[in-house]
């Protein structure tokens, strides 16, 4: 066992070391123009050496190799397999490697051809990645003399939402790259398949971002699923470029229009991509989910963006062989009553967005920077400012996704009673049930919209079921949007101090605390507040715990939730107090399951629109054939 343990430290050395080198060689023999051919199988090595990398790290975390740093920081003997496993993306050091590995294997199955100019960039962002693996954020990094046993990993952390929230976001954000580089293609004069790996970078993007929130909703205790924290705000920003992207590449693909615009968008989204990254791990945020403060590779992550942004701007504007001016058609606004107009301020009304939220989480750092003064936007901000661009999307989007191109004023006329009685149906009954009118706004046109596409679907006949999926991203969002409208305006909360035994009443609940129980998990000890809860007569227990895990001083909440399709009940044991009393806080959350399950269609719809392009580019190749 001593002699495997170095080994494995050495093993996993030579496999980055080896990964790197091979990068750099791939992209000086794609800026050489020389032996080209071995760029591919230079992409697939580079791969293979990361995944067995990862699989070294993983080996040491899961068998305690304890001289080596990072598994002494974020692993020991105490913690659970799965949580072992994932420790690869709890830290600093292996959520580079991991991100490296998940971008070089999205490159890697995206296509077997590639432009020199693709590779370049390509090869020119894994050195980078692999650059800091080696020399700044080491994964193997040698530790004497070795703990007897390790730190492990941070308790909030050991939740199954922290198993899957990083996979499927570094799935969306690393392949903002591969979309990137397939739009350069495109110009180039290539038929690539950029929308369609878009569309794909789009759907897992999505479902990272709202399973972080469901994270943050069942494992921080505060009762909700996003407060507008910086680090959360990083993520859904290159999420707000890359949708406006997915829209505006219609008017290319179709008609060869907006095609700087494209451009700009999908540079713009890899570019926010990094700036997130360079924000996430430079320490400049204070977070549950950020990285310890680390100067260097805030540096260097600040180099390689103006690098790529200075790459970015050499080919929209110098590079004349990508024919913008031979491709790219003026466009003309010609009718208000259109898709054209409708998706065109659906866009702007994304763009004004970013810019909001873009503003809100840089801003204060750099006043702090150059004042030290500091300041944060909070939900109070975020809530007043996107509220009203939220309904105005609302409004863009009923017709945006059904109504045809050109002078549709035809279409508006005849659906026009298709649109209002939704609308005016469903905002009356909530309206009456609530005497909430931005809540009865925002469900009445959420549902005059998903009416609207079900509608349009079912007229199309032979393509109903094709049309539906198409459309079914719009339908997601208009069910999130519902579930968002009423957890955010209708939530009720209330903390209360409860004896044993005592009964309070709480809305339509009756939470009966019946007793405190110790017991131990298998890194933790813990303390449980079981609660019997009455919801109108029907009958459920439920608890909460404060934990204290071996290797953390700092106690942790488990929230109690009864999950509901109609609402919620969240109870949190918040402290003890006199008498064996303790005090909790409850609240009710209604319909929060539209926020996951309008998510879930969103992905759905992502993935089988993904599928179905790839089908249809087959179907095109085999036709010209």
């Amino acid at each position: 066992m001593e002699n495997f343990i170095p080994s494995t430290l050495k093993l996993g050395e030579f496999l980055v070391y080896s990964a790197f080198l091979l990068s750099l060689l791939g992209l000086i023999l794609s800026l050489t123009g020389k032996n080209l051919e071995y760029l591919r199988k230079i992409e697939i090595f580079v791969f293979s050496l990361v995944f067995l990398a990862c699989f070294t790290l993983v080996s040491s975390l899961v068998n305690g190799h304890y001289f080596i740093k990072f598994v002494a920081n974020h692993s020991n003997s105490f913690l659970p397999l799965v949580y072992k496993i994932t420790a690869l993306w709890g830290g600093q050091e292996g959520s580079i490697l991991f991100w490296t590995l998940v971008m070089s294997f999205q490159s890697v199955i995206s296509g077997k051809k590639r432009h020199t100019v693709s590779y370049t960039f390509i090869f020119l962002t894994l050195s980078f990645f692999l650059f800091l693996s080696s020399f700044l954020a080491k994964p193997f990094s040698f530790m004497y003399p070795p703990p007897e046993d390790g730190r492990e990993l941070n308790p909030l952390l050991q939740h199954f939402g922290m198993v899957l929230h990083p996979v499927f976001l570094y799935m969306g954000l690393t392949g903002t790259l591969v979309s990137f580089v397939f739009f350069v293609e495109r110009l180039l004069g290539f038929d690539t398949k950029y929308r369609t790996w878009a569309v794909w970078n789009w759907a897992f993007l999505t479902l990272g971002i709202v399973i972080g929130g469901w994270w943050a909703y069942s494992e921080l205790g505060w009762g909700g699923y996003w407060a507008w924290d910086p680090v959360e705000n990083v993520s859904f920003i290159p999420w707000l470029s890359l949708t406006s992207f997915i829209h505006i590449s219609m008017f290319e693909r179709k008609f060869h229009y907006f095609q700087i615009f494209s451009f700009v968008l999908i540079a713009l989204t890899f570019i926010l991509s990094m700036v997130g990254t360079f924000l996430v791990r430079s320490g400049l945020f204070i977070s549950v989910h950020s990285f310890v403060q680390n100067p260097e590779l805030g540096i260097a992550f600040l180099v390689f963006i103006a690098i790529s942004t200075a790459f970015c701007t050499y080919i929209g504007m110098t590079y004349k062989p990508f024919g913008f001016n031979q491709k790219s058609k003026k466009f003309e606004l010609r009718y208000l009553v259109s898709r054209e107009f409708f998706m065109l301020s659906g866009v702007l009304i994304l763009l004004v967005m970013l810019i909001t939220v873009l503003f809100g989480t840089i801003f204060p750092v750099v006043l702090e920077s150059f004042t030290g003064e500091k300041i944060t936007f909070g939900k109070p901000f975020y809530n007043k400012s996107f509220g009203p661009l939220a309904v105005i999307l609302l409004l863009f989007m009923i017709l945006g996704g059904v109504i045809p191109w050109g002078n549709a004023l035809w279409f508006l006329k005849k659906n026009i009673i298709h649109i209002v009685a939704p609308f005016v149906i469903s905002f009356t009954l909530v309206f009456v049930f609530y005497s909430s009118f931005s809540l009865s706004l925002v469900v009445g046109l959420s549902v005059a919209g998903i009416y609207l596409i079900f509608l349009h679907a079912l007229r199309r006949k032979d393509k109903a079921l094709r049309k539906l999926v198409q459309m079914s991203s719009h339908v997601g969002l208009f069910v999130f949007y519902i579930g968002v409208a009423f957890s955010q305006l209708m939530y009720k909360e209330k903390e209360v101090f409860i004896k044993p035994n005592e009964e309070i009443s709480f809305g339509n609940y009756t939470i009966k605390f019946k007793d405190l129980e110790n017991y131990q998990g298998k890194n933790f000890t813990a303390v449980r507040a079981v609660f019997s809860v009455s919801d109108n007569g029907k009958q459920f227990d439920i608890s909460s715990e404060k934990r204290i895990y071996f290797t953390w001083e700092e106690p942790t909440t488990e929230a109690g939730i009864k999950y509901g399709l109609l609402k919620d009940f969240y109870i949190v044991f918040v402290k003890p107090g006199e008498d064996g009393g303790i005090y909790v806080k409850v609240w009710d959350n209604p319909l929060i399951s539209f926020v996951w399950i309008g998510t879930f269609i969103m992905f759905a719809s992502g993935i089988f629109n993904f599928l179905w392009l790839i089908k249809k580019e087959a179907d095109d190749k085999q036709s010209k054939v």
